[in-house]
């Protein structure tokens, strides 16, 4: 009998068998730059903070895109450099300004982003003194408006940013938003 069994199992039998189809979709994403030119490709994101009593920052690290915090705050979920495309030509100049300070409104009290400068992974590359002006590292060197040269084969360039988000204590809960400017003059 379990023999029986075991046969008719394996036979198909009209209307029980059946095919099934799972269809799934993914996003995809393309980034067409036209000559002396400049596009957003991602935003700068802080991932989700968790506030305190007492005030601290989350900074998006220039180089590696992860976050450094300070203070009681926490941060949890993933940190992104605001990342710009660009095209030129090889070893063309280009000045690059970029907002350097920004207010973040919200449901709660405003928080500033600041200490916003170019990464130093961007595929551009700065020309003539580093150091000008007494500014730090990244944008800032040589003063918004420093010069850079196109360094890349094809002139297609990226431009890679971070900034310091300054958290107030006990920050109200809520999306907060802002927006940063870059300004390439192409020479």
């Amino acid at each position: 009998m379990g023999a029986l069994l075991a046969a008719l199992a394996c036979i198909a039998l009209p209307g029980m068998a059946r095919a099934e189809r799972v269809t799934v979709t993914g996003q995809t994403q393309a980034v067409v730059v036209s000559p002396l030119s400049v596009v957003k490709v991602q935003d700068l994101d802080f991932g989700r903070i968790v506030p305190r009593p007492t005030a601290g920052t989350v900074t998006v690290d220039t180089v590696t895109g992860g976050c450094v915090v300070t203070g009681a705050i926490m941060q949890v979920g993933t940190c992104r450099l605001a990342r710009f495309d660009g095209m030129g030509t090889k070893n063309m100049n280009a000045r690059i300004s970029l907002t350097s300070v920004v207010d973040l409104t919200g449901p709660g009290q405003t928080m500033v982003l600041d200490n916003v400068i170019l990464g130093p992974n961007s595929t551009i590359s700065l020309t003539g003194n580093s150091n000008a002006n007494g500014k730090g590292v990244g944008l800032t060197k040589g003063g918004n408006g420093a010069r850079y040269s196109i360094t890349t084969n094809s002139g297609i360039y990226s431009l890679y940013v971070g900034g310091r988000l300054n958290v107030n204590a006990n920050q109200a809960p809520g999306v907060y938003t802002g927006s940063i400017s870059i300004t390439v003059q192409y020479q």
